[in-house]
């Protein structure tokens, strides 16, 4: 009898492409842009804007008021001193005119004079 053909190897299944990684959720929207509106943020923007703003990105957060004391021979308290406490306050004994404040919209100078009942020591004089 003839002899019958040699039969062929299984032919294998097709190879797949590999399988892409999942796609990641989107990123969520931020409730708020800080920067749209930021030249106009006290007037233009909302309670909400402006809580989430300073929280989030430290952009318009309510100014803090600040305090600038002057007494005695005078002490000083400076708007830009951290500490309130008296016993910390600059001390200045010198003739002259010195500003308080000065900037585009208020200006506030101060005279500090020696006196015949602070024995020559500077004494605030006028504001």
């Amino acid at each position: 009898p003839p002899t019958p053909p040699p039969t062929p190897p299984p032919t294998p299944p097709p190879t797949l492409p590999p399988t892409p990684p999942p796609t990641p959720p989107p990123k969520p929207s931020l409730p708020y842009d800080c920067n749209a509106g930021f030249n106009n943020w006290q007037a233009g923007w909302s309670p909400g804007k402006k809580a989430w703003c300073c929280t989030h990105a430290s952009r318009g957060c309510a100014p803090v008021s600040k305090l600038c004391t002057l007494w005695g021979d005078p002490h000083i308290m400076s708007f830009d001193q951290m500490d309130t406490d008296k016993n910390k306050a600059y001390s200045f004994y010198g003739d002259g005119d010195f500003w308080l404040v000065k900037s585009s919209t208020v200006s506030i100078q101060a005279r500090f004079e020696g006196t015949r009942y602070t024995e020559g020591l500077a004494a605030t004089n006028q504001i």
